[in-house]
């Protein structure tokens, strides 16, 4: 909140002021700097990852794991790109604005692909979790919420809880290490997140490994586990990134679901 005056007029002022002025919690600062520098976190405008991606359904476990590759790039202030290869097949996911789509194709034929338009959902989801990737808990406020939930014990750490709220229905509800600031863990709807490990990147801490797992709708557990191999930061990345890829002749699926979003 803006410092008090000695006059009883500023004084009502400052009390009428915008929601944006009020002071983030203060465990926020506590795990930016566990993270690294203000300075560094704030001059960061986008960050490539490259690594795998393990999947285990244990509805199916009898069928182990499936492997893939993963290509993943955030740029300010919304832009995404996912790119997941598999044996088979090399599903492309990108967010540019408020247009999003997704891209299957077939690795062995690549005139075999299917193009989606992805729901106004589904961007509201892409474009919630580029800011969390980008923003580093901090500036939320001007465009949703951010509310201290108060103490909780994970894992038997002592938390706090603050909840990142993009919107209704997409909640990143984050549990801070009281005395350092270290995320211990992430629950956003159904899905639970932990990270563990460490990259070093330009004096920044970044988790070497992200485990998701979500309850199905038979109750059972899809795990997702990903494990970082480079990060970069701060990569151009041009607009050609996130294009909408060209037709290629073949088995074409046709445009569903919704069109872009302006």
């Amino acid at each position: 909140m803006p410092k008090l005056s000695r006059s009883l007029l500023a004084c009502a002022c400052a009390l009428a002021g915008p929601l944006a002025l009020r002071a983030e919690p203060a465990v926020i600062g506590l795990a930016r700097a566990y993270l690294g520098p203000d300075s560094t976190l704030d001059g960061i405008t986008s960050i490539h990852f490259v690594g795998s991606l393990e999947r285990l359904d244990a509805e199916h476990a009898d069928k182990g794991p499936s492997r893939a590759t993963i290509d993943l790039i955030f740029v300010k202030p919304f832009r995404q790109r996912q790119v997941v290869r598999g044996p088979k097949g090399t599903q492309t996911t990108v967010l540019d604005g408020y247009d999003a789509w997704d891209y299957l194709q077939d690795n062995a034929d690549p005139s075999k692909h299917v193009l989606t338009w992805l729901s106004v959902a589904d961007i509201k989801s892409l474009r919630a979790i580029t800011w969390e990737n980008l923003n580093f808990f901090h500036g939320l406020e001007g465009d949703g919420a951010v509310e201290d939930k108060g103490p909780a014990t994970v894992d038997g750490v002592v938390c706090e809880r603050v909840d990142f709220i993009h919107g209704p229905g997409i909640v990143f509800e984050r549990y801070f290490d009281r005395d350092t600031g270290r995320l211990v863990n992430t629950v956003r709807g159904p899905e639970t997140i932990r990270e563990s490990g460490e990259i070093r990147v330009d004096g920044l801490r970044f988790p070497k490994t992200v485990v998701s797992v979500r309850k199905s709708d038979s109750g059972k557990d899809l795990t997702s586990t990903v494990t970082f191999d480079s990060i970069v930061l701060n990569e151009p990345q041009g607009p050609d990134v996130f294009a909408v890829p060209t037709s290629a002749p073949g088995k074409s699926g046709p445009a569903a679901a919704s069109p872009p979003v302006k």
